[in-house]
């Protein structure tokens, strides 16, 4: 008998490394100076902890689009979330509750493991570990690739998914900032402003002065930002 396939096989292949680096995670004994350090917000959980957080937060679209398990709770309601799944599988997006967007902060959970191991030893907060800016990502051909297609899809239940994906993306495809710009979220546009005030280049210019113009103030102030960033190249 042939093996089943189809879109949800190809999900399950390609999430099982990670399944399983997270199942060796969880068999391995909790460092106790990991739990209960709620004045720098660190608690890390154990298997039966995250099984029941990651449910309690599967009604959130990154959640179930990056096959999200949750690995804390330092009591401020943000999570550090390990994704098995979709471009960023192994990585840890910081799942934040205040309006912020959601993002990769850590390209593995070794180095996730590393920031706590710091937050410890520093007495300081597990959040300071993060990096000042979201790391790029490895793939930006995949990641363009998965971009294109969700927005092809337009679903609005993906959109926190592309505003995640969007602090990854290396400002390069013009054809895709262009879409990102013009589409109806303005959430987009601020998020690709950002991220050309972060690499500017002159060839982004019509991209930074289309944000610059926006309806949206936010969207304007971040234009403003990459213009100013791009005009400092010389």
């Amino acid at each position: 008998m042939s093996e089943p396939s189809g879109p949800d096989t190809q999900d399950a292949v390609e999430a099982a490394p990670f399944i399983a680096e997270l199942a060796a995670y969880f068999d391995a004994p909790m460092d106790p100076g990991n739990v209960g350090r709620f004045d720098i917000e660190l608690n890390l959980l154990d298997r039966a902890e995250s099984d029941a957080l990651t449910m309690a937060l599967q009604d959130l679209s990154l959640m179930r689009a990056y096959g999200g398990v949750v690995l804390d709770d330092g009591n401020t309601s943000d999570h550090h979330v390990y994704l098995t799944r979709g471009p960023f599988a192994g990585a840890i997006l910081f799942l934040c509750h205040n309006g912020e967007a959601s993002s990769v902060v850590f390209a593995s959970l070794a180095e996730f493991l590393d920031a706590a191991r710091q937050a410890r030893e520093n007495d300081a907060w597990l959040t300071d570990f993060h990096p000042s800016t979201t790391p790029l990502h490895r793939d930006q051909a995949a990641l363009g690739s998965y971009l294109h297609a969700l927005l092809d899809s337009d679903n609005e239940d993906d959109e926190a998914v592309v505003e995640s994906a969007i602090l990854s993306l290396a400002p390069v495809d013009m054809g895709l900032l262009m879409r990102l710009a013009k589409h109806r979220n303005f959430f987009y546009a601020e998020a690709v402003a950002g991220q050309i005030a972060l690499y500017p280049a002159a060839a982004l210019r019509p991209i930074a002065q289309l944000c610059s113009e926006h309806s949206m103030p936010q969207v304007r102030w971040a234009g403003d930002s990459a213009v100013t960033a791009i005009d400092q190249l010389g």
